[in-house]
């Protein structure tokens, strides 16, 4: 089963003026299973007001993730700086539990000035650092850790190492960005048999635990360096991925998890597009 919804509130939302806690009336009238709440910009919730916004999702049956702030970065070559991500992690779990959320999103790190080999191992090495000390406060009880493929040439992120990240643990599942992953490849996602690749390569190297998937989703503009901005399925930019060719090849690859839609402006409504086409016949 895969469950469709959007990332954070978007321009529909917004124009019927529904703050977060009028938001999962919303998607279960509009269908849609799934939600993701943003906490790109800083950690600024309290734990009571998560617990409220999380009950009232739990009312909806709607699974609820958190996309932990933006800023983490596990390449970090300083031990000050992995700490700080440490920190930026530990406290967005600490929110999503009270949230009742089950996965988190994050951005593993950025090149600052290493070759993208010596970044690539210093992220592996903090992501077993920060699992152990997960386990040791029972903090990963319950919950996945969900590595996203980045879209940028100075970001670490590609599929191939998000694979390899996720190989480090059983609670860490893949973010499959397939934006990201074309904008990072200047457009090498066309076919259904594109996606297929890379849906398949996770199910060769988690066994069960890939096809259970945690994705975003969205056209992207990409430049010379990757990406450069997210679009809607309405932008006259001619930029993909194409969502039919990912419906068909979840289909195909019998894949389960969620599709979260990050499309600028219209998160709600190209969930939807993406839903109906996944749901024909």
């Amino acid at each position: 089963m895969i469950d469709f919804g959007p990332s954070g509130r978007c321009e529909m939302m917004e124009e019927n003026g529904l703050d977060i806690m009028k938001v999962p009336a919303f998607l279960h009238e509009k269908g849609l299973m799934a939600f993701e709440y943003p906490l790109t910009y800083g950690i600024n919730i309290s734990r009571e007001k998560a617990k409220q916004i999380g009950d009232e999702f739990k009312k909806y049956n709607i699974k609820l993730s958190v996309h932990a702030p933006y800023y983490i970065n596990l390449a970090s070559p300083t031990e000050e700086g992995a700490e700080k991500s440490f920190g930026y992690i530990i406290s967005s779990i600490v929110i999503m539990k009270a949230m009742g959320a089950d996965r988190l999103v994050f951005h593993p790190g950025s090149l600052t000035k290493q070759t993208r080999e010596v970044a690539f191992l210093n992220t592996l090495k903090r992501l077993k650092e920060l699992v152990l000390r997960l386990k040791e406060d029972n903090l990963l009880d319950g919950i996945f850790l969900c590595p996203e493929t980045m879209g940028k040439h100075g970001q670490i992120g590609t599929y191939e190492e998000v694979l390899e990240m996720c190989k480090i643990d059983e609670h860490i599942i893949p973010t499959l960005d397939f934006g990201h992953i074309n904008a990072f490849t200047l457009g090498g996602i066309k076919t259904s048999a594109d996606y297929e690749k890379i849906l398949n390569a996770y199910i060769l190297g988690l066994g069960e635990r890939g096809h259970n998937i945690h994705s975003h989703f969205s056209r992207i503009k990409y430049g010379d360096k990757g990406e450069i901005c997210h679009l809607n399925f309405d932008s006259e930019e001619e930029f993909g991925p194409d969502y039919k060719e990912l419906a068909k090849a979840l289909k195909n690859c019998k894949t389960e998890g969620r599709i979260i839609s990050e499309s600028r402006g219209h998160q709600t409504i190209d969930s939807l597009a993406i839903k109906a086409e996944y749901e024909k016949k």
